[in-house]
């Protein structure tokens, strides 16, 4: 599906590939945008015409990747399919690499430079600064790219379609559906969703690690635990849940942790196998650290940046529309399961939320706009070799040599010579006017400036 705009670029909807290409062979319309691709209809007005048709953006955000999906309200007709990738593990790599660069630099010019801030206690009367100067509600730069990704696509999308709802994944593990059977009805607590919050909130919880033996056993197997068997009364409550692997699992059975923490001292002591003590030792501090009920073992960090992000992007959304559908991660589940869809990151975007009885009806083809966030510019402000220390200092002035600046997304006509033809990529300059071009196919062309054609500016995203 193609989206239209109006000769005021109000947005219209959108239109089939064969009437956009109708439309621009008639000089009825012309290209506004290639990513996504946008027409203008010169002789449209939305002032003049019918309603236009109000789309939803339903959005599935991860750590790594989020995918969204537009659907219209009026027929359930899903028309647009979106993916973005996102660089917060690359802004972690950059962030400690300038971290060791200017440490390194501190201690050859400021070795005995007092500290700006302390963020433990000291004395009354200190001379150093106690207080933080982040402000409140800062986020990590990682985090924080994350959600502005997703918000920025959001506002992009709005200014080229008439959006005036949204549907949000916030809700990860919801466990109290698990409780409540009016929530959702009979089917989704006893089927093939029965135990998923749970077990998912405990995977993330416990960081995908064995409570029992701390990945001692070597067994990927991780499955959900009853701290007190169920066979002498134990519940279901996720305060008698906890994540252990199969083989710790299966030596339990139904011992209490007493009687099996007594079990596990006497083989660690006894004479069995090397390898079976090392097992039995980190039972028992795995069990001993459970009965103590102290915070989980290795927590996983993701945990943390999904909660931050997700705050940030919902409270994003909802200055933006008023009002937002949030749903769990269980839902989505449900729903794709229902309408037997693959397990994929734009597929997990439509079934945020409620859906329609009889479904959508897909009109994108199975076509997604793949987006890749690389940024504008880098957080050096000069280039450093191995040692760290400063090499070059890089300008603060963008250069835009004959009108193209790197990143750009050209279109290159070559008629002679080894790269002849018509390629399309984004462009590397410079000063003496042959052109790299990094094609989508991953190949780099060399081109003359003078059969280059601007399609579109850099604007951080690769797309493919």
């Amino acid at each position: 599906m193609v989206i239209t705009l109006d000769k005021r670029k109000k947005p219209l909807g959108f239109c089939s590939e064969k009437r956009a290409r109708t439309l621009l062979e008639k000089r009825r319309a012309c290209v506004y945008k290639y990513f996504p691709f946008t027409i203008i209809i010169k002789d449209a007005d939305v002032r003049t015409m019918e309603p236009v048709a109000s789309y939803r953006v339903k959005i599935d955000p991860g750590a790594k990747h989020t995918g969204l999906a537009i659907v219209r309200n009026s027929d359930n007709c899903v028309v647009y399919y979106l993916q973005v990738e996102h660089r917060a593990e690359r802004i972690v790599k950059n962030l400690e690499t300038r971290k060791a660069a200017r440490r390194n630099r501190r201690q050859r010019e400021t070795r005995y430079r007092p500290c700006k801030w302390i963020n433990h206690y000291l004395p009354q009367g200190s001379k150093y600064k106690t207080e933080s100067p982040r402000p409140e509600g800062w986020l990590p730069p990682s985090v924080k790219s994350i959600g502005d990704n997703i918000i920025n696509w959001v506002i992009r999308l709005r200014k080229l379609v008439n959006i005036t709802t949204c549907s949000f994944e916030a809700v990860r593990f919801d466990t109290q559906l698990l409780d409540n059977p009016d929530i959702s009805g009979v089917a989704y607590q006893q089927g093939t969703l029965f135990g998923y919050e749970i077990k998912e909130y405990l995977l993330d919880k416990y960081g995908h690690q064995c409570q029992y033996c701390g990945g001692a056993s070597r067994d990927p197997v991780l499955e959900w635990e009853h701290i007190v068997p169920k066979s002498r009364g134990g519940s279901d409550s996720i305060k008698n849940a906890t994540l252990a692997c199969h083989t710790c699992n299966q030596a339990k059975g139904n011992l209490s942790l007493e009687e099996w923490l007594a079990k596990e001292a006497a083989a660690a002591d006894g004479k069995a196998t090397k390898a079976k003590q090392e097992l039995a030792k980190a039972r028992v501090s795995g069990i001993a650290h459970v009965l103590k009920g102290k915070a989980p073992r290795k927590s996983n960090r993701y945990c943390a940046w999904a909660s931050s992000s997700r705050r940030y992007v919902e409270t994003g959304l909802f200055s933006i529309f008023g009002n937002v559908e949030c749903s769990s991660g269980g839902r989505t589940k449900f729903n794709r399961q229902m309408l037997k869809l693959p397990k994929d990151h734009h597929y997990d975007a439509l079934c945020v939320g409620e859906i329609p009885d009889g479904g959508y009806t897909d009109l994108t083809h199975g076509y997604c706009l793949y987006i890749k966030a690389i940024g504008r510019g880098t957080r050096f402000r000069g280039k450093i070799n191995k040692c760290g220390v400063i090499i070059q200092k890089l300008a603060k002035t963008t250069k835009r040599p004959f009108g193209f600046q790197n990143g750009d997304i050209v279109l290159a006509n070559a008629p002679a010579g080894k790269y002849k033809g018509r390629h399309i990529g984004r462009v590397m300059t410079r000063k003496s006017g042959c052109f790299d071009i990094r094609t989508t196919g991953d190949n780099l062309v060399t081109v003359n400036h003078k059969y280059c054609k601007l399609l579109q500016r850099d604007n951080g995203y690769q797309y493919r």
